[in-house]
């Protein structure tokens, strides 16, 4: 159960939305495509809500839908201002969050009992190393050994993405796919200064209008996350009570 846990996760959660990732950037930016991670709770919420994992409350949704708004207006401007990409290189950047819903909702269903985030954590990044890593020499062979000629990146990338997936696990565990998939808010914002300060990329002030829109959808959505929280803790404090 694991291992199959291991390798579906890591298959659908991190492998292919990073295959997909990189594969975009070239052509929409690197903004724009971390912005294509904010569809991935509203794609989480339509499959929960369709398998019943978990639903959130009224607020929940209205923060949901803010974000959405937000994210439609800036999937409108088709990435930097005054390149404007093709509309095969959008789809392959909205395949991202669907992808990244899927995982969401199956890291949920099939967690395995008595395991615990880190476990997790670890299994499924090394899985999705496993993967890629077979795709990386199957295609490029040992041109893609290229990368350790830039030892101190590479090490930065492994430790950093080691701490994303333990909080990930863990902040799965707490609050569910749907709160989860808002982690796709904060990489949109992070990714769209990242490339308009250090890689000297261009958006349209739609663009920007919308980041902040999606901004304001987190906010929305962690009040309604600490308001579920509260009443379950109350539920469990009159239970006890009684």
């Amino acid at each position: 159960h694991r291992l199959r846990y291991f390798f579906v996760t890591a298959a659908v959660s991190y492998a292919f939305p990073n295959l997909l990732m990189f594969s975009a950037i070239p052509h929409l930016g690197a903004g724009y495509t971390g912005i294509m991670f904010t569809l991935s709770p509203v794609i989480t919420l339509v499959f929960s809500i369709l398998l019943g994992v978990r639903r959130p409350n009224l607020l929940g949704v209205v923060g949901i839908a803010v974000g959405f708004v937000g994210a439609v207006m800036v999937a409108m401007t088709r990435g930097e201002a005054g390149q404007p990409a093709e509309f095969f290189w959008v789809a392959i950047g909205l395949l991202i969050p669907v992808s990244l819903a899927a995982g969401n909702i199956y890291r949920t269903v099939d967690w395995p009992e008595g395991t615990g985030p880190i476990e997790l954590a670890v299994g499924s990044h090394l899985a999705a190393a496993a993967l890629l890593l077979g795709g990386i020499l199957m295609q490029q062979g040992g041109g893609s050994l290229a990368l350790l000629g830039v030892p101190l990146v590479v090490v930065g990338q492994i430790a950093s993405a080691a701490a994303m997936f333990a909080f990930f696990f863990r902040l799965q565990a707490v609050g569910g796919p749907v709160y989860l998939s808002q982690i796709g808010y904060v990489a949109a914002a992070v990714g769209l200064f990242a490339g308009t300060i250090f890689l000297g990329e261009h958006y349209q002030l739609l663009t920007w209008a919308g980041a902040i829109i999606i901004t304001a959808g987190v906010f929305i959505t962690t009040k309604a996350q600490s308001q579920i929280t509260t009443k379950a803790q109350n539920q469990t404090g009159e239970k006890v009570a009684a």
